[in-house]
């Protein structure tokens, strides 16, 4: 009986997490603040190739420009975008993105702002 309850249990917090889009395993928001900010995400989101570097002042900067995020309990948002909001699961350097519970993007997080782009005209 102690078996059944605690499957239904796992069961339970599986479901849980995947539909309200937190990965299971996600960091939490400090551990995304001290990873992200002030640093710059080099990687992939489905079959796109990008650099984001997030300053501390909450905006972030990419090659199409850049905007507003916020570190949230649900992971990093994109106040007034279609973007929504995106889990984040990192080991040591390397961070991968979840949102609504689906593996959307990996990459690798580099100390600093690394991000080289086109002069401006």
């Amino acid at each position: 009986m102690r078996t059944l309850r605690n499957s239904v249990l796992a069961l339970a917090t599986t479901v849980s997490c995947v539909f309200s889009g937190v990965a299971l395993g996600a960091s939490s928001a400090d551990e995304v603040r001290v990873a992200l900010v002030g640093n710059t995400f080099k990687g992939s989101m489905g079959s796109d190739v990008y650099s984001s570097y997030f300053a501390a002042d909450g905006t972030y900067k990419d090659a199409f420009g850049g905007g507003n995020y916020e570190i949230r309990a649900e992971g990093v948002c994109y106040p007034g975008t279609d973007f929504g909001c995106y889990a984040a699961q990192i080991s040591g350097n390397e961070l991968e993105w979840f949102q609504n519970g689906e593996n959307v993007g990996t990459g690798v997080i580099e100390e600093g702002d690394t991000l080289v782009l086109p002069p401006s005209e």
